[in-house]
């Protein structure tokens, strides 16, 4: 298994000698949060052999960028020391990007993860419920879920049903899958259920409270997001369309009444601005859009 951007694959990090690794712990402890991003991840791995990695692989970025950019400086100057003075700074800040880049990785893996439980979330409950209520005992369900094709979800049951298997009860399973998934939704969902069998009460009524509760829930959601995406559509024409022709026609008024003249570097900044201005705003208002309700 691979994780993107990193040079070495888990199995390899898995495998780096203890000289390597120890140093590693140092890093681990001043980056809390790593175990828990790795875990949610699902990554196979230990923290300071994922930290370990990460500066080796971290180090042959900003070797190979070093060495590019010195010989990039070398044709461009001629002169060695402002090249490898170029190829020094670059180096260095290559490998501190990447080092960070590594380091956060994980946490963007287990917010993809979670995005990726919220989509099948509805479905699945959906099914335990009307299992549940079809007199399946939760353990069936659970299993039949696993079995189904709703994306990271299914992983997550398949895990609790493996753990149940092995000899832990249905509430201690499900308890270690609160504690691991990143999604909000998962987690209020698996304590309610927790909460109901040690209180003895019917699963059934848990299942129909909470799907009835992820329903508004997600129809609040959508109509917040369709009202915010008004405001989204009239910033984006603005910068999209109005402010540069605005812009470019002042420019062109200031400079007849000033005798000079725009230049197409310009002309170009104003358009390459915009554009920029543009992707960020698509990002943004794809990030605002209410997750797992396709």
């Amino acid at each position: 298994m691979r994780v993107r951007f990193l040079l070495l694959s888990v199995e390899q990090a898995n495998h780096l000698p203890y000289r390597i690794t120890g140093p590693a712990t140092h890093i681990v402890k001043f980056f809390s949060s790593l175990p828990v991003s790795l875990e949610q991840a699902r990554l196979d791995i230990e923290p300071e052999n994922y930290a370990a990695a990460s500066v080796i692989s971290a180090l042959i970025y900003g070797v190979l960028f070093g060495i590019f950019f010195t010989g990039l400086g070398f044709f461009a100057s001629g002169s060695w020391f402002d090249a490898l003075r170029m190829g020094f700074v670059i180096g260095l800040s290559g490998f501190l990007g990447a080092f960070a880049l590594h380091l956060f990785y994980p946490r963007i893996m287990a917010q993809q993860n979670s995005a990726g439980i919220d989509q099948g979330l509805m479905f699945a409950l959906r099914s335990l419920q009307i299992q549940v209520n079809s007199g399946v005992s939760l353990y069936d369900a659970m299993t039949n879920v696993a079995k189904s094709n709703y994306g990271n979800i299914s992983r997550e049951f398949e895990t609790v049903v493996q753990e149940i298997n092995t000899g832990v009860n249905e509430p201690t399973a499900l308890e270690r899958l609160a504690l691991r998934t990143d999604s909000i939704f998962l987690k209020k969902t698996v304590w309610q259920l927790v909460t109901n069998i040690r209180a003895g009460s019917p699963v059934s009524s848990a299942l129909q409270s909470i799907v009835s509760t992820l329903t508004e829930y997600q129809s609040r959601a959508i109509k917040n997001y369709a009202a915010e995406l008004n405001m989204w559509i009239l910033l984006y024409l603005l910068v999209a369309a109005a402010l540069p022709t605005i812009g470019i026609t002042f420019m062109v008024i200031l400079s007849s009444i000033g005798g000079s003249d725009i230049s197409s570097g310009t002309i170009y900044m104003t358009i390459g601005g915009a554009f920029l201005v543009q992707i960020v705003l698509i990002g943004l208002i794809g990030s605002r859009a209410p997750r797992g309700y396709t």
